[in-house]
């Protein structure tokens, strides 16, 4: 059976004639057994340290796979490969080694910190390092929770606008059904199975979304005549495909496009959905390990992106009638074009996984800044182990609709739209964490100024281009919510050169001292430190033993 499909994209309707009951049977399959996963590790919730930070007794390659594949979205792979379609080899060049460089500097930058200051002060959430760092001042917690909150509901967005697209090509539904469909799935295994399922889940995510990568790049360059021909094409039809000058009008990709772009890269360190992964681990020794694995697998779905340079050619034959209507739809078309069904199956739910594994990460993370960062340590309610996890699993819900209804109106591209969400947590988690546990002259007042104009200017700034109609020159509108970004760390730099409020030598914490003092590979390692119900020290090898009070 075949039916002409109504396919919901950022630009209007487009009508895709794709039929597969292959790729039905595949996504079923992979969406019961995210449920099965869900209600299996919800058996292991039994209050907010297992449900946020999965009980902290995470492996390596469970650990590395679970970061990659938070970070590997809807918005890198279908964003990414509509971006790649438009702008060119210097794109996907430049967009591979960032972002694997990118994924080594926030293990390097955080890593080892983080999972220390877990084993020391039972932190949970990037707003719990930021609290501690600056002098358990609660300002500076509930500014990084706001971040948090808000930088989740925008970058879920991103990823509902790719699920609804590619539900809608596969199921005999339109984009909103699609959609509404999918977070049934990802909020009921989210919201019942917290961290633990999304690790799990994320384990074999990964390992269909590398599988996926490969598959597609060796079906797009053994496709429309293979490499060759699409080189050949690309040379004499449209020889800027292949301009490396990087400084505008002579080349693919405009200034202002390269510096954001690099500016957003630096600050992944920043993001909360690998940050937070690293209280999880069990031992410190193995994240130097683990850097390689996140971003070799990285590396491998960028295979993704090269769908871009193909579909670029096959549209200059005359194929797809001389124009896709969106750059959105380069990845999903051009698996239905060139590949076996069953690939072509695969690959969509690929697409699927990686959604889910960002979107459980994300929805975990925005409701431990709501219950834990607000309600509970922000505002002083005392809640039980199982108001805990009830109410975790409720804000899950709610931050899930938000974000759908953010991906339902959103006027422009899946790449835009993640671009911002990134933006909005880099405001204040960059520079409130990952710069201040690196530089004893961060203050409270340089995170509170520079942190609450960043996020407003970045929010403004990211959505008020596709809202109101604004533009910004050398190629700035596709990554605007970076040069708020910008702004906001400037203004922390300045403040906090000016002022001294919990700067290190102002810190009475000693043990939030060493943190900031040790080595961000080897090095001394704070002493072991009583904690409630349990002794915890962590040796520099990165043992932990804990033995019960």
């Amino acid at each position: 059976m075949s039916w002409l499909l109504p396919l919901q994209t950022w630009g209007g309707e487009l009508d895709v004639a794709y039929s597969s009951d292959i790729a039905i049977i595949f996504i079923a399959v992979f969406a019961v057994s995210m449920i099965v996963i869900g209600i299996l590790a919800g058996r292991y919730q039994s209050n907010e340290e297992d449900y946020f930070a999965g009980g902290r007794r995470s492996g390596l390659l469970v650990i590395a796979l679970s970061i990659f594949a938070s970070i590997q979205s809807g918005w890198g792979i279908i964003g990414f490969s509509g971006q790649s379609y438009t702008l060119g080899f210097e794109f996907i060049a430049f967009l591979s080694v960032l972002n694997g460089a990118a994924i080594f500097f926030a293990y390097w930058m955080l890593g080892r910190k983080m999972r220390t200051l877990g084993a020391y002060k039972d932190a949970i959430t990037m707003p719990d390092a930021m609290y501690y760092r600056f002098g358990e001042d609660d300002n500076v917690r509930l500014l990084g929770s706001i971040s948090v909150f808000l930088g989740c509901v925008g970058y879920l967005a991103a990823q509902y606008g790719a699920l609804g697209l590619i539900g809608a090509l596969v199921l005999p539904v339109g984009f909103l059904e699609s959609l509404v469909l999918g977070l049934i799935v990802v909020g009921f295994y989210t919201a019942v199975g917290g961290i633990l399922a999304a690790l799990w889940s994320d384990a074999i995510q990964a390992v269909i979304m590398v599988l996926g990568g490969v598959l597609t790049a060796y079906y797009m360059y053994t496709g429309n005549g293979g490499i060759d021909n699409t080189i050949s094409t690309l040379q004499s039809d449209a020889p800027q495909y292949f301009n490396f000058t990087s400084l505008g009008e002579a080349g693919s990709l405009p200034l202002g496009f390269i510096l954001l772009f690099v500016l957003l890269c630096v600050t992944a360190p920043g993001l909360p959905q690998a940050t937070t992964k690293f209280y999880m681990v069990r031992r410190t020794a193995i994240l130097k390990w683990g850097a390689a694995i996140s971003a070799i697998a990285y590396l491998m779905t960028s295979l993704y992106w090269w769908t871009g340079p193909v579909m670029r050619a096959a549209v200059l034959q005359g194929q797809f009638g001389g124009e896709i209507p969106n750059p959105d739809t380069t990845l999903p078309l051009a698996m239905v074009e060139y590949a076996p069904p069953v690939v072509t199956a695969l690959v969509l739910t690929a697409i699927i996984a990686a959604i889910m594994s960002t979107s459980n990460a994300f929805l975990n993370i925005g409701a431990s800044a709501v219950v834990h960062d607000t309600l509970q340590e922000y505002m002083g309610y005392d809640l039980s182990d199982k108001q805990q996890v009830r109410y975790s699993r409720i804000t899950t819900v709610a931050i899930l609709a938000g974000a759908a209804v953010l991906a339902g109106s959103f006027p422009g591209l899946v790449f835009v739209l993640g671009a911002a969400g990134w933006a909005i947590f880099a405001a204040v988690l960059f520079p409130a964490v990952a710069v201040a546990y690196n530089w004893k002259g961060a203050t409270k007042e340089g995170v509170l100024w520079g942190g609450s104009i960043g996020l407003i200017a970045t929010i403004i700034l990211a959505y008020a281009a596709e809202y109101f109609g604004l533009s910004f020159p050398l190629g700035m509108d596709l990554l605007a919510g970076q040069l708020g970004n910008l702004i906001g760390f400037i203004v922390f730099f300045v403040v906090s050169y000016f002022t001294s409020t919990a700067e290190y030598d102002d810190l009475e914490d000693e043990e939030i001292r060493a943190i900031i003092d040790m080595g961000r590979v080897k090095g001394a390692i704070p002493g072991p430190t009583p904690q409630e119900g349990h002794n915890t020290t962590v040796t520099d090898g990165g043992e932990e033993s804990q033995s019960a009070d």
